[in-house]
């Protein structure tokens, strides 16, 4: 065999081994791009199991539920092969899905964490070829729904019976005539304070009385309110998320039957919170005749009478999340009225009622200006403006978010609040058409003051700048941004379902 004849033979040994190596590194290279691509595409679909699972965690759903929910992403991905456990901080048994790496420490609230880990078998295509088939890799994310505190901030005013007035098309009493009206009829001993006696024809407006509707719980739309505050508790998941409630009328307060001040804090036991809400009832006006708070109503003064302190409910808000605040927790404040703010009061407890005897704001509409405005009017701060001022403590932005200097663009934030989000609800005509109106104002004063209110301080809680207002160009009596109007009782049931709709969600690794 000649040299060239043997050195041919060895270049052909030399190519086949390049060609070899070639392959091999092809294939590494491919089955590399296998891995990683399956690897990205994993962690992606962990990513959305674990989105899916911590909401139905919001939901205080089961563990088998929400593992469902992960793996139905993780099959939506495409990903049939893989296998999924969920964990929570699990605080009851038989804690199998328990990671306690999850709970909060000793004493603190816990938080809604789901970690979702996943793990999956990947096929390689030319690794076979030297007996590695295949390889397991997995993922984990930990999502967390947030947390919430709210605080539900529910007017208690005699008005929240208006449902049983006269001259409203409605057959009131029940007694199969619409409209009858005739107060001759309030005849009987003790009338109309005292319940009827049975069989004794009413008329119309007798559950206007809260002392009449209170016992029998007939005083609508405010067992509508109560209905639907309680399908928003039931929404929540105890004992992650918390409640307060806040009841206002002429003076603001907290249920008996829930901490109070200066120990008021939020509440993370649902029966607790359902019992202060069944046990809510709404407050008779004040009797000019008998109240000590309400002495000048026959000589124009209704100082102490008016019964609408949005104010003093809103300062009650401010103060829950000063008692026991909840940084990593969603704040939010739930107010709920049927008309504008008509009192309030100052600093050193003082009736706000400018203007003195005779002034625009103490004629009706009562205790505030002819039309809505965010700072003083032309007599002086009144009580639609000391409501505007706890909005702006409730919703401006906490001192960590505010601008240093202060925004100019944010003029009514130009100090920090309590950061909170505030969705507002108007309940009833009143709110969008208030038809009483002193003559003093010769027709001029806004009929719809009680929605204005409500949306600037939806506004100013939507995202902490009331001067981005959603409502601005909305026609009276459209829900707009954080702002809703139920014309009745019956629609509040929708509202609050979609206020507990709008969840924050967010992920970390």
């Amino acid at each position: 065999m000649s040299n060239q004849r043997l050195q041919r033979g060895q270049a052909m040994i030399l190519i086949a081994m390049a060609f070899i190596g070639l392959a091999a590194f092809i294939g590494l290279a491919v089955d590399a791009g296998i891995l990683f691509i399956q690897v990205g595409h994993l962690r992606r679909a962990v990513d959305a199991a674990s989105l899916a699972a911590a909401n139905q965690f919001r939901e205080g759903r089961s563990i088998d539920q929400i593992e469902a929910a992960a793996n139905e992403f993780i099959r939506l991905n495409k990903l049939n092969t893989a296998s999924t456990e969920v964990f929570v901080c699990d605080l009851y048994p038989p804690l199998d899905h328990h990671d306690p790496d999850l709970c909060p420490p000793p004493g603190d609230p816990p938080r809604k964490f789901v970690r979702v880990e996943a793990s999956m078998p990947v096929e390689f295509a030319f690794l076979p070829i030297i007996g590695f088939g295949s390889i397991d890799i997995s993922a984990e994310a930990i999502s967390e729904t947030a947390s919430v505190d709210i605080v539900l901030v529910i007017d208690t005013s005699a008005s929240m019976a208006f449902d049983a007035s006269c001259l409203d098309g409605d057959d009131d009493d029940g007694d199969t005539i619409i409209d009858d009206c005739d107060p001759a009829q309030y005849t009987w001993p003790g009338a109309p304070d005292s319940p009827a006696p049975v069989g004794w024809d009413t008329p119309d407006d007798y559950y206007l009385n809260p002392n009449i509707c209170n016992p029998v719980g007939e005083c609508h739309p405010f067992e509508e309110v109560r209905t639907a505050a309680l399908a928003l508790v039931g929404r929540m998941y105890f004992p992650y998320d918390r409640m307060a409630v806040v009841t206002f009328d002429r003076y603001a307060g907290i249920p008996a039957n829930l901490p109070q001040p200066p120990s008021a804090a939020f509440v993370s036991d649902i029966t607790q919170i359902q019992n202060a809400i069944n046990s809510l009832l709404i407050t008779p006006d004040p009797d000019p005749a008998t109240d000590p708070e309400c002495t000048g109503w026959e000589t124009g003064d209704p100082r102490g009478c008016t019964s609408t302190n949005t104010a003093q409910g809103l300062k009650y808000s401010a103060a829950q999340f000063g008692y026991d605040p909840r940084q990593e927790a969603v704040w939010i404040v739930i107010l709920l009225s049927d008309g504008s703010a008509n009192a309030a009061l100052d600093e050193s407890n003082e009736w706000i009622c400018p203007g003195g005897i005779g002034a625009p704001t103490w004629l009706s509409p009562m205790c505030r200006d002819a039309e809505f405005e965010a700072g003083d009017g032309d007599f002086g701060i009144d009580a639609e403006d000391a409501a505007v001022t706890w909005g702006l403590v409730n919703g401006c932005p906490d001192e960590s978010s505010m601008p240093d200097p202060p925004d100019p663009d944010i003029t009514t934030c130009d100090n920090a609040g309590q950061g909170a989000v505030i969705f507002t609800i108007g309940l009833g005509d009143m709110v969008t058409n208030n038809p009483y109106c002193h003559d003093y104002y010769g027709g001029s004063c806004e009929p719809n003051q009680g929605e204005q209110l409500l949306r600037y301080i939806a506004a100013i809680g939507d995202d902490g700048n009331p001067s981005t207002d959603p409502c601005d160009g909305v026609d009276i009596g459209d829900d707009c941004g954080n702002y809703y109007f139920a014309e009745k009782g019956s629609l509040l049931l929708e509202v609050f379902e979609a206020i507990a709709s709008r969840v924050f969600t967010r992920i970390t690794h």
